[in-house]
């Protein structure tokens, strides 16, 4: 069976991967939080997942280029914590990933939609055009990534440029060059806040939708060709990058449009960009920010396919679902099996979702992922306290990127975690509750199936696996 992936990936792909997930989160999905804590409750959420998200960017970074496994953060936990836990985990990103697929196509579909009604042309569209613009999306991108994982990252990487630079662009524009008034005070002491100062506390469960997803630059680790530095480098400088675009989106929607408005709405920056229409470069913000918002759906999309398929092929690779999945394709060395079959549960979370819950669901299995990534690497350093492993050829190192001030901020990203999840109570709790009932209903089963198929697998070897002695502290 073909079971070994290409290693071509460079870092601009692995900033391209966990970019391109993300940035739609800057154009969307990130203000339904202000209809219940205004632009404070957003201030707030963005600062404090923004911390949450360096965390986890930090450990990523580590895990990902010590164990350079395509699993990401499910390889992390079924070496470090458990394979119970491991399940869940895997489970977890591939329903993120899932979910934000599903939203990102909806939202193309929707803007297209939105296009040839408002431009009269030719075309009479509804409802049923934009479900078929999004089952396109979700087959075209399939197909790509069916061909191989450079040609896709390279195409996200040019879709995120893009998308980024439009941001950019917009900045500089609306601060110099549309006549509309900027006044950065006045945003806070005129915000309300429908659910009162409660509801600034409310508005975190929103937070990470800056940020979601950025874990899954570290899943094409075993596909770099240099994943000891690709990975940190890339994963690094895409944290860096989401944090420059959230506070540009925040500053640009807040003093653009009204808080009912940006509250309900769902393309702040779309409609932040509207309000210059009719000043000196309002049409050409108004065709970028139009660009940037099917380029930025588009690439998100892109690498959901890729990080869904592996978490996928990774459960498969250990038994947890059936091993047919974990086959690599022959030619394009890719997990095409995996690949094949988000597209069908893509399509049915399209049809049967909307944004909010969408957005919702996939915020609630990555807080999943969050309580475990950090986990899992303070569980490594217990097991891994030493960098390099001296007395062997070449002093096999360990942990060629070392995170700072580890466990700590670990600790500090559960916690966190935690805090955010427990907002959900206001307002999408009985989402939180099924969600969480889901994934322990998930445990269960897949703890029975690996204590079901242990018995046929092979003992795990650290030597042969990873090159590394068997643990310190012990497994």
């Amino acid at each position: 069976m073909a079971d070994e992936l290409e290693a071509k990936l460079r870092p601009y792909h692995v900033w391209a991967l966990g970019v391109g997930i993300v940035l739609v989160g800057e154009y969307m999905g990130w203000n339904f939080g202000i209809a219940k804590g205004g632009i404070l409750g957003a201030l707030l959420a963005m600062i404090v997942a923004g911390c949450l998200y360096i965390i986890i960017a930090l450990c990523a970074s580590e895990l990902g280029a010590a164990t350079k496994m395509a699993g990401g953060p499910y390889d992390w936990v079924r070496l470090f914590v458990g394979p119970g836990a491991a399940a869940i985990v895997g489970l977890a990103s591939y329903m993120e990933y899932m979910c934000l697929e599903a939203s990102d196509a909806i939202v193309v579909g929707a803007v297209l939609e939105e296009i040839f009604n408002a431009y009269n042309l030719g075309l009479v569209v509804n409802d049923m055009f934009a479900k078929v613009v999004a089952v396109l999306v979700v087959a075209i991108l399939t197909f790509i990534n069916y061909r191989g994982a450079v040609a896709a990252l390279t195409l996200n990487f040019i879709m995120t440029a893009i998308a980024a630079v439009a941001i950019v662009i917009f900045f500089i524009c609306g601060v110099t060059g549309t006549g509309v008034t900027l006044n950065p005070m006045d945003v806070f002491t005129g915000s309300t806040q429908s659910w009162g100062l409660i509801g600034i506390f409310a508005a975190l469960q929103f937070g990470p939708w800056f940020y979601l997803g950025i874990e899954g630059a570290a899943m094409c680790a075993e596909e770099c060709k240099r994943p000891t530095r690709a990975v940190p480098l890339g994963q690094q400088a895409g944290m860096i990058t989401l944090l420059l675009m959230a506070g540009l989106t925040l500053f640009l929607c807040a003093n653009l449009v009204d808080i009912e408005t940006l509250g309900a709405t769902d393309y702040p920056l779309f409609d932040a960009a509207l309000v210059t229409k009719g000043t000196t470069v309002g049409s050409i913000i108004i065709f970028l920010l139009a660009i940037g918002t099917l380029l930025t759906c588009i690439s998100s999309a892109n690498g959901c396919v890729n990080d869904s398929s592996r978490a996928w092929m990774a459960l498969g690779r250990d038994g947890f679902i059936t091993e047919w999945f974990a086959e690599t394709h022959p030619k394009y060395k890719t997990p095409y099996r995996a690949i094949l079959f988000t597209m069908p549960v893509a399509i049915g979370l399209a049809f049967l979702g909307e944004l909010n819950i969408s957005v919702s669901l996939s915020i609630c299995s990555g807080l999943v992922c969050y309580i475990l990534i950090p986990f899992a690497l303070i569980r490594f350093r217990k097991l891994y306290p030493n960098s390099r492993i001296d007395g062997t050829p070449d002093e096999v190192k360990v942990r060629p990127y070392k995170s700072p001030l580890q466990p700590v901020i670990a600790l500090i990203a559960i916690a966190l975690t935690m805090i955010t999840m427990s907002t959900f109570y206001f307002g999408y709790l009985h989402y939180l509750i099924l969600s969480l009932a889901f994934y322990i209903a998930a445990y269960i089963y897949f703890s029975w199936r690996y204590n079901k198929i242990k018995a046929s697998k092979e003992t795990f070897s650290w030597n042969a696996k990873l090159g590394w002695p068997d643990p310190e502290g012990g497994n």
